[in-house]
């Protein structure tokens, strides 16, 4: 395996990604270097296998639930159906824990079969208000891809620039999130929207920490780019304030490497300290079709996988708990017509 250099990122060369040993080493040199980009693609099974011998797969855990019919009723029904048209794969494969695709291909009941169907999508990462350990997503072109970019941030290298007061209020900062209708990515479908909210933000009240790290030790920042309340202790105002001082830090050239796609690649990419985004505004008439597989690291690094707890209101919870929260609210907003 060969590395080069990008802008906040590295390139591989030279990999046999059907050598385990081989994805092993790719799998350690990602969760370090945050961004990993491979100029080859592999079948979705073998990218799914090749994730899972890194660790555990990855999903939103209202939304499994809901798929699961662990949550249901009618306030449930729409999001349920979107679920199980998002989880059909390519006719002739099986579904697979943590894959899903990500274009705006159509079933013949008319729904969308991807995540983030239309539209562009802002900075953002992966489960964003849920404090938990770190995730790696490989987003791998299948067709239609040419023309299109994705921007990846990490903010490891924009943390050590950082004056020592900045780099202290990130030590002790915390995060709280609301729902804020879906900002980063807007014009989504209504079903579409449900599954991005309860991915991001399964109850309004969660908290992170501002400061978070990789499975190596790497340190950046959980920037709470969408669906922010305010930092813990901090008025609105503040918050905001404090919030734009601290992005202009990190939204700089220097710190980002945009990769404009071709069809049959790979990116790997972390989302504890990592952000990314789509620039380019996807379109119903387009064919961009991804393939986006998510797991934690804990099979390289034991003791990184999943957290069973959530930090909701100065408290720690369970998963029954937040499901509960989760429920009472998406009821409420069903009864309401809102939803």
């Amino acid at each position: 395996m060969k590395t080069a250099p990008l802008t906040n990122g590295t390139e591989v060369t030279d990999i046999d990604l059907h050598d385990d040993a081989a994805c092993e080493e790719l799998g350690r040199l990602a969760a370090h270097e945050c961004v990993v980009v491979v100029r080859q693609a592999v079948s979705e099974k073998r990218l799914h296998d090749i994730q899972t011998s890194w660790g555990q797969p990855v999903n939103g855990q209202i939304n499994k639930l809901v798929a699961r019919r662990d949550l249901r009723g009618r306030h449930w029904r729409d999001m349920f159906l979107t679920l199980q048209s998002m989880a059909r794969p390519i006719e002739g494969d099986v579904p697979r824990e943590g894959i899903s695709r990500v274009s705006f291909n159509r079933d013949r009941k008319n729904r969308v079969t991807g995540l983030f169907p239309n539209g562009e999508l802002d900075w953002h990462s992966d489960h964003q208000s849920h404090t938990d350990s770190q995730r790696m997503i490989g987003l791998m072109s299948l067709w239609g891809s040419k023309g299109s970019q994705t921007r990846f941030l990490c903010t490891a290298p924009a943390l050590e620039a950082l004056n020592s007061e900045d780099r202290t209020m990130v030590e002790e900062l915390v995060s709280v999130w609301a729902w804020d209708g879906g900002e980063m990515c807007r014009g989504l479908e209504p079903a579409s929207m449900q599954v991005t909210r309860y991915s991001m933000v399964p109850a309004d009240g969660m908290e992170t920490p501002l400061l978070d790290s990789t499975a190596t030790g790497r340190r950046g920042v959980h920037f709470p780019s969408h669906c922010f309340s305010h930092f813990k202790g901090m008025s609105a105002g503040e918050s905001q304030k404090y919030k734009a001082h601290l992005w202009a830090k990190l939204n700089r050239p220097e710190y980002i490497y945009s990769h404009d796609w071709e069809d049959g690649e790979i990116v790997f990419m972390d989302q504890n300290i990592t952000l990314h985004a789509r620039p380019t505004d996807v379109v119903e008439s387009d064919t961009r079709t991804m393939t986006r597989m998510i797991t934690y690291m804990d099979k390289l690094f034991p003791g990184h996988g999943p957290r069973d707890t959530f930090l909701h209101n100065g408290k720690r919870i369970g998963l029954s708990q937040l499901a509960a929260l989760a429920d009472a609210q998406r009821r409420s907003q069903f009864e309401m017509g809102e939803v």
